[in-house]
């Protein structure tokens, strides 16, 4: 039988000051989505603060 269970975790710190979520390295997104790559973890959540043109996106995606 499977059971269908969802965890909760923290961000309890974010280095990447380029993402548009990230406020004094806490991540301000409503959630976030996680991948293992290369045996690190990726944050498939990042959006950059601003684009090629150091113009602020002008909506989230």
């Amino acid at each position: 039988m499977n059971e269908n269970t969802s965890a909760s975790t923290t961000v309890s710190r974010c280095d990447a000051t380029s993402c548009r979520f990230n406020s004094d390295q806490n991540c301000t997104a409503g959630q976030i989505e996680i991948s293992m790559s290369a045996g690190s973890a990726q944050c498939l959540t990042f959006s950059p603060s601003t684009d090629a043109q150091g113009n602020q996106p002008s909506a989230q995606q």
